[in-house]
């Protein structure tokens, strides 16, 4: 049994725990945080088993038996935590991006690679269905060759303080984009050369700004003295002479057009992905454009970033196997000397040379591991086989349980109407929800925002979260599910109308990922029984 530590209980962290705790052969035995509500949280998603809580990461390797250790903290804090995993004798999955600057990278992953611990990073694309699924059709020649990548990330900000402060976490593009460079060199299959970007603050600057983030822990939080790019356009040219082009905009606001990417080959084939839920490809040899078939649920159960269960999945095997990770400390710093070099381009004003980072200790250990990073993609995980099930479907009695929730929650002023949220009615159903054991017992694992949307356009969200139930702000771009009412639909559903009739016919309108929540049925219909007793 592999002994899991989590270092770092925000969203990251809960997403590493309730992965790990899935996976046949390890279990998650040690938490570290500073904050006592972010340890008592990891309690609460572990139930009754037992695990030890620490306020210090020192402290936990010493004490605690663990075989390896998540590092989940902001980036500032990675390297010292990670450094000290490994001295302890551990194995390490570390969030990206490595540290700051490149000298701290470079030195930890020198100090690294010296020792037999594994070190994976967190770069999840590398471990999803649908980029491995391109990756395998830019290797298989469908495209020819790669000579054109794009990305186009338009979202809002960071949700916390520290993402604005440079010194801490190395920047916008570094932070956000290491990823999609690190995309760029997967799909073009050769090394950077130069960097040119044109970059700035358009909005979030001064000396205090007020956050736009959907996923803010504190919606009202005001940025102190922001010193990041809010905005970016980014050309990277490869030693092939392929190009890859990003561009960044962290000002948006709701509804969010959201993250694109693209792919472009020499033979006129092309492909596209759009929000990490659809991959379209087509033209020359491919024909028409169609959509790929990908699933885009069993890489990560529903439970964080796409590919963040296979990260964890293939973790545990290279602890096992000791293989190099294919998410590993050599690819993730070619990423983030990409992003550096966009930096620095926009602050010099020129175009900047890759060899401008290079490192002779760092290129011997690329010698060392050429063959580990010249590995092809590994195949995405095959689509499950759906169930055959009895009638009703757990999906039918999913759909009737949310909107019996609907039903009770949300009060008509009179029929046909739809009212507000009422948040005094709701916050005394989450109050009992949080202190229901059976509720958590039968809800743990779940996670989802539920976005309710009725006929004169009013908004809710509810959060369900391992076993606890949370109003949120409505943001639409971060809904699983959308429950939507037309004026007919919403009269008839209280008129005594079949709930299952009323989304056949599209008077009710369902959207999203429907069977995310499938599991969780008989925990939605112990809501409808808590909220009677309010």
């Amino acid at each position: 049994m592999k002994r899991i530590g989590i270092v770092g209980m925000g969203e990251n962290g809960t997403m590493h725990l309730r992965g790990f705790e899935r996976i046949d052969g390890c279990e998650v035995t040690a938490v570290c945080d500073p904050l006592p509500k972010r340890r008592e949280l990891a309690q609460n998603l572990l139930g009754d088993k037992q695990v030890q809580l620490f306020s210090s990461y020192k402290t936990m390797f010493k004490q605690a038996e663990l075989d390896a250790v998540a590092v989940c903290t902001p980036t500032f804090a990675h390297t010292p935590i990670a450094r000290a995993a490994i001295d302890a004798g551990l194995d390490v999955l570390m969030e990206k991006p490595i540290a700051p600057t490149l000298e701290e990278t470079d030195a930890f992953i020198i100090h690294a690679l010296a020792t037999d611990r594994i070190v994976q990073v967190g770069l999840v694309y590398r471990y999803s269905n649908l980029y491995r699924t391109l990756g395998q059709m830019a290797e298989r020649g469908d495209f020819g060759p790669v000579m054109m990548a794009w990305c186009q990330e338009h979202r809002d900000n960071f949700p916390t303080q520290w993402f604005f402060e440079t010194k801490k976490s190395g920047g916008a593009i570094l932070d956000k984009d290491c990823h999609h460079f690190d995309l760029f060199s997967w799909f073009i299959n050769a090394r950077p050369v130069r960097v040119v970007a044109l970059g700035g603050q358009h909005v979030v600057k001064g000396k205090s700004v007020k956050i736009n983030c959907g996923y803010a822990p504190d919606p009202d939080l005001m940025i102190k003295n922001p010193d990041i790019v809010d905005h970016a356009n980014v050309i990277v040219e490869y030693e092939n002479g392929a190009m890859g082009n990003l561009s960044l905009c962290m000002y948006e606001a709701e509804p969010l057009e959201g993250l694109k990417f693209g792919v472009m080959g020499t033979n006129g084939a092309h492909a596209q992905t759009i929000k990490d839920i659809v991959l379209n490809a087509g033209g020359g040899p491919l024909g028409e454009i169609e959509e790929v078939p990908v699933d885009y649920f069993n890489d990560n159960h529903g439970i964080g970033h796409i590919g963040c269960q296979v990260q964890h999945s293939e973790f545990i095997k290279r602890m096992d196997d000791r293989q190099f990770p294919y998410a590993n400390l050599l690819l993730a710093r070619e990423s983030m000397v990409i992003s550096m070099a966009a930096e620095q381009a926009i602050v010099d004003k020129r175009s900047v040379l890759i060899s401008e980072y290079d490192n002779p200790g760092i290129t011997k250990l690329l010698k060392r591991h050429a063959k580990d990073m010249a590995r092809p993609t590994p195949a995405p995980l095959p689509a499950p086989v759906p169930r055959v099930e009895k009638e009703p479907t757990p999906q039918e009695e999913l759909i009737n349980t949310l909107l019996m929730l609907v039903k009770m929650i949300f009060k008509p002023k009179v029929k046909g109407k739809f009212k507000e949220f009422d948040k005094d009615l709701f916050q005394k159903l989450a109050d009992k929800l949080n202190k229901d054991k059976k509720f958590l017992d039968m809800s743990r694992g779940m996670s989802a925002r539920v976005a309710f949307e009725g006929p004169d356009d009013s908004k809710a969200m509810v959060e369900f979260r391992d076993g606890h139930a949370f109003p949120v702000p409505f943001k639409e771009a971060h809904a699983e599910v959308t429950v939507k009412f037309t004026k007919e639909g919403w009269k008839d559903l209280f008129a005594g109308t079949n709930v299952q009739n009323l989304v056949m016919s599209r008077k009710i309108i369902l959207t999203g990922r429907i069977a995310q929540l499938r599991p969780y049925t008989e925990a939605m219909i112990h809501v409808t029984d808590v909220i009677k007793k309010i």
